[in-house]
């Protein structure tokens, strides 16, 4: 494994190496981080390493990696200053834990996935002030054990410290993405977005993973168009009772966005075909969560999780 001694050169971790990690940690090392790459995945780990992250199609670049490992505790020797969460939701609290274990008193952590909440579980344990979350406007998928196609990018990227003594680190980590084309911005209220990718990840992905079509199939049938255009709405009005900011024209855009995405297989799809828990608690599931709170009915939402998970049982 390489030692860096440059104390001035950040030194980060990216623990879950699907797209997401993936994609992140390729700009981070073209910037000019220290980055290890953390997955259980041991031969897809050993191909970064030999090989490089070969990104293809909306992003196109590869990038060569120097450190990889396989397990959350072997983070301890690098002295991380930060730690990026790519894995699964449903493997977050989990992650979390085993971190808490080998975390410094510098170390920030990031989360950086779909959902809603997923930064609290990760503050509870590090504390608000040491939790950044990053909002992902990219998606793709695993073509090779090193090889990601990236579907689409639609930018920018969105991250933000939740509180003031995150708020340098995430200007640095905008500034090193942003030099190398993943363009990042630091929005006023990153819970807006947050609800805003929820809730365009909540209208298609759950669909598409139940009919087993990509994004575009089901864009382009009418009848599963209007589905995705009530859960929308659906969802719109829960997040304007958490008085979440999304824009008078924020139904267009969900629509031309989700439209741009083609023939993209999302990811809760690909779980379900391989036999894995997907995010939807996190997604339509969060949804419904907070339509209790306002005493509001969400059927459509709650249709799909109960869908997606009666899926999930028959794995």
């Amino acid at each position: 494994m390489t030692e860096k001694n440059n104390t001035k050169q950040l030194r980060i971790g990216v623990v879950g190496i699907g797209p997401v990690g993936a994609v992140i940690a390729a700009h981070l090392l073209e910037a000019g981080a220290f980055v290890v790459l953390c997955d259980v995945m041991r031969k897809r780990m050993d191909e970064f390493k030999e090989k490089g992250i070969v990104l293809q199609h909306s992003i196109d670049k590869t990038v060569e990696v120097t450190d990889v490992c396989y397990s959350i505790q072997e983070l301890e020797m690098y002295d991380l200053d930060l730690v990026i969460l790519s894995v699964k939701t449903p493997a977050l609290k989990s992650v979390v834990n085993q971190l808490k274990e080998i975390a410094t008193e510098k170390m920030f952590v990031m989360v950086a996935q779909n959902g809603i909440d997923n930064e609290m579980i990760a503050a509870a344990e590090f504390g608000e002030d040491k939790t950044l979350r990053m909002v992902i406007n990219f998606a793709g998928n695993v073509t090779k054990n090193n090889h990601i196609h990236v579907s689409f990018f639609n930018p920018p990227n969105y991250l933000a410290a939740l509180l003031p003594p995150g708020e340098q680190l995430a200007d640095q980590i905008v500034e090193m993405l942003n030099s190398k084309g993943l363009k990042t911005i630091i929005p006023d209220d990153i819970f807006d977005h947050i609800w805003e990718k929820a809730i365009l990840n909540a209208s298609l992905s759950a669909v598409c993973a139940i009919t087993h079509k990509t994004m575009k199939e089901v864009m382009d049938f009418p009848m599963t168009l209007d589905l995705v255009e009530a859960i929308i709405d659906e969802s719109v009005r829960v997040a304007e009772k958490e008085r979440i900011e999304l824009g008078k024209k924020f139904r267009r855009y969900s629509i031309r966005y989700l439209k741009n995405a083609g023939h993209h297989r999302p990811s809760m799809l690909v779980d379900l075909e391989n036999g894995n828990r997907t995010e939807i608690d996190q997604l339509n599931g969060k949804i419904v969560e907070y339509g209790r709170k306002h005493y509001m009915p969400t059927p459509l939402n709650q249709s799909v999780t109960a869908m997606i998970h009666l899926l999930e049982h028959k794995k």
